[in-house]
């Protein structure tokens, strides 16, 4: 297993993430008696103390962005920093083990795969499938094979990228493989409290990733307009039942929608 070093680049993005950063770096560290592989973590303009707690870690590289890249550029910044002929995506909510990032490349290895995911949650089948897309949570990607192709489309800031990025690695006749046997847990809870703010934050995102996705993938303006009837739908229901949690969610979907140019080009 010590040739894992040589191999695999971890890439960790964090926003905020310091209440989390701390199990996700323990649980690799705390799992093996070998040293971990190059580990970068790209932050996106953190304001909590991610500074300070990743300031004594001499094993972990901080690439700090002036601005929010959003999910996917960040993903990339790390993705271009790694020398390593593959290298793994990670949530900050996670928790690593080196056996199981081990047993993530030895599979990929074995069925040719140019992106790998394990099981987010403990699940007992051992299990390799082949599938349309995985969780960014966790992406293992073999960068020979990626090479062609790139990585994630940065005009998607949250949701959807990894979607894309499967998708485009599906078209160009390559696998992507989902490892049920092998357990790498998400647990959730990676960034800032949920607020009126960050609802409307996520959720325009939600809708502007939607209709950029349609519209790359020529899915078409129906189904655009569907997705919009639902979340208008929504927005009266909310009215009539004083959901205002959900008429928020709806109105900032479709605001998403709206500020993407109907000339979006793949």
């Amino acid at each position: 297993m010590s040739s894992l070093c040589n191999e695999v680049t971890l890439v960790t993005v964090s926003y905020n993430s310091a209440e989390v950063l701390p199990n996700h770096i323990a649980s690799l560290r705390n799992s093996t008696d070998n040293k971990v592989p190059r580990w970068i973590i790209v932050d996106n303009a953190s304001t909590d103390n991610t500074d300070a707690l990743l300031a004594d870690s001499n094993d972990i590289e901080q690439f700090k962005c002036k601005d929010n890249l959003g999910f996917g550029a960040a993903c990339n910044v790390g993705i271009d920093a790694s020398n390593t002929p593959y290298v793994l995506v990670l949530n900050p909510d996670t928790e690593l083990s080196y056996d199981a990032i081990a047993a993530l490349l030895a599979e990929m290895k074995k069925t040719g795969a140019a992106v790998a995911g394990p099981a987010l949650e403990i699940e007992e089948k051992q299990i390799t499938e082949e599938v349309g897309w995985i969780v960014g949570a966790v992406m293992l990607f073999d960068k020979t094979l990626m090479a062609p192709i790139g990585y994630f489309d940065e005009r998607f800031f949250l949701y959807r990228e990894d979607v894309d990025l499967c998708k485009r690695v599906r078209d160009a006749g390559l696998k992507v493989i989902h490892c049920k046997g092998i357990n790498i847990p998400h647990v959730g809870g990676g960034s800032t409290p949920r607020s009126k703010k960050l609802l409307k934050f996520v959720n325009f995102h939600k809708g502007r990733s939607y209709a950029l996705f349609a519209l790359k993938h020529k899915r078409g303006a129906e189904v655009i307009d569907l997705y919009v009837k639902k979340n208008r739908r929504r927005m009266l229901f909310a009215c009539f039942s004083f959901g205002a949690a959900r008429y928020v969610r709806a109105k900032a979907k479709l605001d998403g929608v709206a500020s993407v140019a109907t000339n979006c080009k793949s």
